[in-house]
């Protein structure tokens, strides 16, 4: 694969000799200059048959516009050049327009800002669009809008499994999928036990090929309960809820202390088993105790091993106790985020909870200040209209990108709630809410080789936006737009009145 991916040196000082393209978009008026960040225009150079072409051309260069990297060594440039549905180089108008050969198309972004797709690191949209009557093929057409380029879809049964690969043998898979085949189900039996899928392991390998539109990187265990429903359960919590809450006083819960599906000892064994067969584990886990028991289990199975050489992960993560977050980092768990939601008031949970432990609620924020890969979960399994742009479980990474910037949330009407002081002590800057919704659920896959930045040798995963995400303030990204998705190089979704921005 190394070889595949060519690393095209750039032909510094070539002259810029004609006019720009014809038909390219004129500049904006809807956004401010502040908001753009506009480099200066520039003038293409046009290949004619005195200009000698470069040894390998781009098929697409687009130029004068704001690249944001998310590079540590470049985060921003100009230009960017695609050959082969790979990115050719990124930098200079100068630098990449050198490398326009008779065939390339060039795209004048006038000042617009192109970043590397949008990477849902927790979703299930593709597996239950029949929810709301939308197929399959709708459901990916709706996750290519919203600008994203690869899903990690965080459920599969052996009915779902099949139905990817039929869509990627039959070349009309869209986007790029990571899936993690349930090991359980994140339901429980009339005795109120775990479900078995065992939908893919053990029976199979990992698929990490990084070419592969589906990839099998790990499975799903389903730690606790989620929605305090009887076939659901109850977060599963290391003390008990409050005497006379509504979980337990109407028997929603299997025990005072909510519902962990799992034995330490026995999802040790299949922790191990998952490993040693190339697998990692996603953990579905929301209450304090069903956390520590995936950490526990990851520790086992790990024996001393770095978990960067197998990625064990935790989902949801809803009310991480204040000394389980140092674990996270002494282990190097990744940890899905939710990025929006209604954040307000914790206490208004409190008497779920508890008043002291509500606040733990909060302490999911405090995983991107760590050491550590954390990603942005929109959770999104068609419970909400995907048009519905400020539901609790909503798609829009925009949104996403919002609220975890920002902490608000808009109830109806355009209402906004600021967050609760605690919630609002955890910063997070923008940049790293991109990386979170990039480079971080990339990792988690063990594709950030290949996606999440924009640099030669990765895929042309790419985005158009409105303006720039880091030259606006935070409330006013979510304003932003996705203007173009384009998926190894091929345009995937034009926003209407946007052509000139699509190859």
């Amino acid at each position: 694969m190394k070889t595949f991916f060519r690393l095209v040196g750039v032909a510094l000082g070539l002259a810029l000799i004609a006019s720009c393209r014809s038909g390219a978009p004129a500049a904006p008026t809807d956004i401010p200059p502040s908001a753009t960040n506009a480099p200066a225009p520039t003038r293409p150079p046009s290949f004619t048959p005195t200009s000698p072409p470069p040894a390998e051309a781009a098929d697409i260069i687009f130029y004068n516009g704001v690249m944001i990297t998310l590079e540590t060594g470049q985060r921003t440039a100009q230009a960017i050049a695609i050959r082969g549905g790979l990115i050719q180089a990124v930098g200079s108008d100068e630098e990449v327009l050198a490398l326009q050969g008779p065939d390339t198309t060039l795209i004048n972004l006038q000042g617009r800002t192109m970043m590397p797709g949008f990477i849902d690191g927790h979703t299930h949209i593709l597996a239950f669009p029949e929810r709301m009557g939308r197929t399959f093929d709708q459901a990916q057409e709706t996750a290519l809008r919203y600008g994203f380029t690869t899903l990690n879809e965080m459920w599969a049964d052996e009915t779902f499994l099949e139905e990817l690969f039929q869509a990627e043998q039959a070349g009309t898979l869209r986007l790029r999928v990571n899936v993690f085949a349930s090991y359980n189900d994140g339901i429980l039996d009339g005795n109120h036990q775990k479900v078995f899928l065992k939908a893919w392991f053990p029976g199979h390998d990992p698929i990490l090929d990084p070419t592969a539109r589906v990839r099998i990187p790990g499975i799903k265990v389903f730690l606790d309960g989620d929605n305090f429903t009887p076939i659901r359960g109850c977060w599963a919590l290391s003390d008990p809820f409050p005497p006379g809450a509504r979980p337990t006083s109407t028997g929603l819960c299997g025990t005072s202390r909510g519902d962990l599906y799992w034995q330490q000892d026995e999802l040790n064994q299949v922790v191990l088993e998952a490993q040693t067969a190339g697998f990692r584990v996603a953990f579905h886990a929301m209450g304090d105790r069903a956390i520590e028991v995936a950490l526990n289990s990851i520790e086992f199975a790990l024996n001393g091993r770095p978990n960067d050489e197998v990625r064990h992960q935790i989902e949801h993560g809803s009310m991480i106790r204040p000394d389980l977050l140092p674990r996270y980092e002494q282990l190097n768990v990744p940890g899905s985020v939710r990025g929006y939601g209604d954040f307000c008031n914790l206490q208004e949970m409190a008497p779920v909870f508890g008043p002291e432990r509500v606040n733990w609620y909060a302490n999911r924020y405090a995983l991107p200040g760590l050491n550590i890969h954390a990603y942005i979960e929109t959770d999104f399994g068609w419970t909400a209209d995907p048009d519905d742009r400020y539901a609790q479980r909503g798609l829009d990474p925009i949104m996403q990108l919002y609220g975890i910037a920002t902490h608000n949330f808009e109830g109806p009407g355009g209402t906004v709630c600021g967050p609760d002081p605690v919630v609002a002590g955890f910063v997070i800057p923008i940049e790293r809410a991109l990386q979170m919704l990039t480079i971080d659920p990339a990792y988690a896959v063990s594709m950030e080789d290949y996606l999440g930045t924009l640099a030669p040798g990765k895929y042309a995963d790419l985005i158009i936006l409105s303006a720039n995400p880091l030259a606006i303030e935070p409330t006013s990204l979510k304003h932003l737009q996705v203007w173009m998705t384009m998926v190894g190089g091929q345009v995937e979704y034009c926003a209407a009145g946007k052509e000139a921005y699509c190859p």
